[in-house]
């Protein structure tokens, strides 16, 4: 006879109920809470298997446990089984450093993510905005296994270490360069690495890619690696080795893809580009920005191309209405100038040239990657609680 399909609200009933008869006789005491849980990019229901003598304990993300249930069609007891074993990984480290900042400040990390749609994880956490990306801080440390883990650093906690959030922002910039260092490496390097190709092989392998070449921006483990992006003068050195101004697509929180800005690209591409692939491709809790930025390498300002776009028709305003104040000057008509910028435009479409996009050249390169086997990526952190 088939076993009764429990309801979200019926499984985490007997979850609560259940589960410490599925745990050892250490658990017998234990405290067991559920509650909503607000993360970076997601929040859920979860639960915490307290003893007396933890100060980290794991979060079970009901929610998740729940879809595995209906999807594999499992049953109860497994499900029950399942979730009592990540009970029990809690990290068995020591936990009284975390109360000590002398000791902290060297192992925080920063995590950039999307303001707007973390909200209210931004409310409880200090925090430091740039145009929609906000860079959050977190406390990493090792549990059982080698496990990594980590907790974020709540205004409770920045209050009890007696620092201000410059202070903390600062430390956080440090530590994370020397616990993450940085990866700055070509799309087609990524993609050798990924496919398993020996450099040497890659030429006849790979061909070049088309247009300018994409580079990948991250860290040494791949996990968080968007914070790269404001790690001290790491966006100035980009610039100095491209010579240019550049875009940067947020392809993920892990990554961000750095493009020059030749004045050949079209901003409306790219960011369909973007959102199609967050749309299609990228987990939601993985997500950093539906929106393309821009690195002014002059001004040293990084920023949504959009916002970069109207900064520079504010300056161009602002130098004709110094031209126009001047004695026997006259400004040549804004008409006229964006006359002039698009005749090569008109020429190359004329001529029945066609430029590749971005996006197409990205996709063509996917379906080379299609099919191929997979290196193991890196294990991402686990959120525990303190």
């Amino acid at each position: 006879m088939n076993e009764k399909r429990l309801t979200f609200g019926e499984f985490v009933d007997e979850v609560r109920k259940s589960i410490k008869d599925y745990l050892p006789e250490k658990f017998a005491d234990a405290e067991v809470h559920v509650d909503r849980f607000q993360k970076l990019n997601t929040a859920y229901l979860g639960m915490q298997v307290k003893r007396e003598d933890q100060m980290v304990v794991p979060n079970i993300n009901l929610n998740a446990r729940f879809a595995d249930y209906q999807e594999s069609r499992m049953s109860l007891e497994a499900a029950m089984r399942t979730i009592a074993e990540q009970v029990q990984l809690a990290p068995e480290i020591q936990t009284e450093w975390l109360k000590d900042y002398s000791q902290v400040k060297d192992h925080l990390f920063i995590r950039v993510s999307d303001a707007k749609e973390n909200e209210d994880f931004l409310r409880m956490s200090p925090h430091k905005e740039v145009d929609g990306l906000a860079v959050s801080y977190h406390i990493a440390f090792e549990g059982l296994h080698g496990v990594e883990a980590s907790t974020p650093v709540s205004y409770k906690m920045m209050e009890m270490y007696g620092v201000t959030a410059e202070q903390l922002h600062a430390d956080a910039l440090e530590s994370t360069q020397r616990l993450y260092p940085v990866k700055y490496a070509s799309m087609a390097e990524v993609m050798q690495q990924m496919m398993g190709i020996e450099p040497d092989m890659a030429a006849d392998m790979m061909p070049p890619m088309e247009g300018p070449q994409l580079m990948v921006l991250t860290n040494m483990q791949g996990m968080h690696g968007a914070g790269a992006l404001f790690y001290p003068e790491q966006l100035e050195t980009i610039a100095q080795q491209m010579g240019t101004n550049f875009f940067v697509l947020p392809s993920s929180v892990h990554e961000v893809l750095i493009l020059p800005d030749d004045g050949n690209q079209d901003l409306e591409s790219l960011q369909f580009m973007v959102r199609e692939i967050n749309r299609t491709e990228v987990a939601p809790e993985d997500r950093l920005s539906d929106y393309v930025y821009h690195y002014d390498a002059q001004d040293h300002v990084l920023e949504r191309a959009e916002t970069f776009v109207e900064r520079m028709a504010q300056k161009e305003q602002e130098v004709e209405k110094a031209v126009l104040q001047e004695p026997g000057k006259t400004a040549e008509p804004r008409e006229a100038k964006m006359e002039d910028a698009r005749e090569p435009e008109k020429k190359e479409h004329a001529a029945g040239k066609e430029r590749k996009s971005v996006l197409g050249r990205l996709n063509e390169k996917k379906e080379q990657v299609k099919g191929q086997p997979k290196k193991s990526g890196p294990n991402r952190a686990q959120e525990a609680s303190i």
